[in-house]
């Protein structure tokens, strides 16, 4: 089931109520996101239902962690072109499901699906977490050469379209733990004091702790003592 946001009317109150979903959305309230969002449908005036099953669908993964669910969901109504926004959304939240639960060849099925349709896509904000999530991915599945790849690309976007929130933190993070496992041991230095100092000026604490606890992992994984490198 598919709706054109184009050609849907929409008035003050659904472009206020679509707003509040997506800041809902920042704060990782997808319950929340999904009962606004089911008011907006209770209408039956100008409710965009392709809009509503991905909410459902982050709800189902993220609140009540059922990833086979949402991954059900998003599997009846994903298109079979990228036409519009969530679109590419919902192709961008299956190929996360997919790296969530450990299935390479689903997450490479939907990331090629995305990379040979970017130029369709008019929203650099998205565009941006889109190659974070993919450089999220191959880290995940321990591909860290072509995982430092988009991660260069997905820092240089941050950078070019000041977009500085927990996607730039992560995919910084996953820089530097690449660096330290393709053996960039400087490099991976370097950046991890640069980005520490980062974090503490614009008081990430969070972010630095989360930084410090892959850190750690690291170290265990490979057995390095970290003061010797």
């Amino acid at each position: 089931m598919e709706s054109d946001v184009s050609k849907t009317y929409v008035n003050d109150e659904t472009i206020l109520n679509i707003k509040e979903i997506f800041k809902l959305i920042d704060k990782l309230e997808y319950e929340e996101a999904f009962l606004l969002s089911s008011k907006i449908i209770e209408r039956n005036d100008n409710g965009d239902q392709l809009f509503h099953e991905w909410i459902k669908a982050l709800a189902e993964s993220y609140s009540c962690n059922s990833k086979e669910t949402a991954i059900q969901l998003l599997t009846k109504v994903k298109p079979d072109e990228l036409e519009n926004e969530i679109h590419f959304r919902i192709i961008n939240s299956l190929m996360c499901f997919y790296i969530e639960i450990g299935n390479e060849q689903k997450f490479l099925e939907h990331k090629d699906k995305l990379i040979s349709n970017l130029d369709k896509l008019d929203n650099d904000e998205l565009l941006t977490i889109i190659m974070c999530n993919i450089a999220n991915g191959y880290y995940e599945f321990k591909n860290h050469k072509i995982s430092l790849e988009y991660c260069e690309k997905a820092i240089n976007m941050c950078q070019q379209y000041r977009i500085f929130s927990l996607n730039f933190s992560v995919v910084v993070m996953i820089k530097i733990v690449d660096l330290f496992y393709l053996r960039e041991i400087e490099k991976a230095k370097k950046l991890e004091k640069d980005f520490e100092t980062f974090l503490r000026l614009t008081n990430n604490i969070g972010d630095l702790k989360y930084l410090k606890e892959n850190l750690e992992e690291f170290y265990k994984e490979v057995q390095y003592d970290k003061k010797s490198i």
